[in-house]
């Protein structure tokens, strides 16, 4: 499996302090379901237009006076906050910065953090915070290139590929996915339904922000700089072809790619994972789709095996496509039943995407 920038590791660490009872979260999500799709759909056609009108839009950045940060591996550094709506940017002293780079990096991680919190329907708890703000700190050391708490605040990235993110904002206004990413990991809260359990390989909670990472980028209405060498455009259609050559093979099977955090191409099973999951919501009705699913997922059952994780997959998946997508999963993909049993695949065009429409929905 490829290592790459921004996935290196991630801390699993939430205060205990501020978690939930299972009832009581349960019971949250399905009082917010209502308001917060509604809230998603708008947030998404408010986006769309502050695209075309963000000089109406405008708001100041604030830079603030330095403060002693106290990093994850435990190492302090004196950081300069610039500080926007959601979120608190925090660089390295003794460096030039331009008010107008930061500005801009700042007000699209905003949009970006925005996107996650009405797509999701929740908010990260609180662990690396600046005046109530999600904070993402540029630092010496960190647990990888980008490193970033699953389920609550706080994101690090490494020194040097901040300064590169910095750099491709500067001279060419691209945006590096790393911060994106990341805030995938503080926005997860769907381990106790959707995540694949030992002996199989989980490509679930990292696929997430493989997948909305995309998506927020495309909220914030910003050009993603090159992964790795390869032009983002390109990066993103190699990610998001996955799902058809999955499906071009029917020799290929669940045990021996998702099971093993495998891809059927390139990059690795997380990858594969948000390609399948990108596919679903072209075909389901975009954004739309892609809310409804995760608003549903935090309402089913704790899974206690994969086979579980995948029948809560299908059914947060037929739930958010208003129709019933078993035929995709068990068939045409030939993932594993309630029961546990694998059907073999036939090839793809023998089973036709199943059609529907959700209320309140034209077409």
């Amino acid at each position: 499996m490829m290592r790459t920038k921004g996935r290196d590791q991630e801390i699993e660490k939430r205060p205990s302090g501020l978690r939930c009872s299972r009832p009581l979260r349960k019971l949250a999500v399905c009082l917010m379901f209502c308001a917060s799709l509604l809230m998603s759909l708008t947030a998404t056609a408010q986006a769309h237009h502050r695209h075309h009108h963000h000089h109406q839009q405008a708001y100041a950045v604030k830079q603030l006076q330095p403060v002693l940060y106290t990093a994850f591996d435990g190492h302090t550094e004196t950081l300069v906050p610039w500080q926007g709506r959601n979120v608190s940017v925090l660089v390295e002293r003794g460096v030039s910065r331009d008010p107008r780079v930061m500005t801009r990096l700042v007000r699209a991680l905003d949009r970006a953090w925005s996107y996650y919190a009405a797509t999701t329907g929740q908010l990260p708890a609180t662990a690396h915070s600046l005046n109530g703000r999600d904070e993402v700190a540029e630092v010496s050391s960190t647990c990888g290139a980008g490193c970033g708490y699953i389920g609550a605040t706080g994101i690090e990235i490494q020194t040097t590929y901040f300064e590169e993110m910095y750099r491709q904002i500067a001279e060419h206004n691209l945006y590096d996915q790393i911060p994106f990413y990341e805030l995938g990991r503080n926005f997860w809260f769907w381990s106790d339904q959707l995540q694949f359990q030992s002996p199989d390989q989980d490509p679930v909670v990292t696929g997430f922000a493989v997948w909305m990472r995309f998506r927020s980028m495309a909220a914030a209405h910003v050009k993603g700089a090159p992964f790795n060498g390869t032009p983002f455009r390109t990066f993103h259609s190699q990610v998001a072809a996955l799902a058809g050559q999955y499906e071009e093979d029917p020799s290929l099977t669940f045990a021996d790619t998702l099971a093993m955090a495998r891809s059927p191409g390139l990059y690795g099973g997380t990858d594969f994972w948000a390609s399948l999951m990108t596919q679903l919501a072209r075909r389901h009705g975009g954004q739309r789709f892609v809310a409804r699913f995760w608003h549903h997922a935090g309402t089913l059952p704790a899974a206690s095996s994969t086979t579980d994780a995948v029948t809560n997959w299908v059914g947060a998946a037929s739930y958010a496509a208003c129709t019933d997508l078993r035929p995709v999963f068990y068939v045409r993909w030939g993932f594993p039943r309630p029961d546990g049993s694998v059907t073999q695949r036939p090839p793809s065009r023998a089973v036709p995407e199943p059609k529907g429409r959700c209320p309140g929905t034209a077409g």
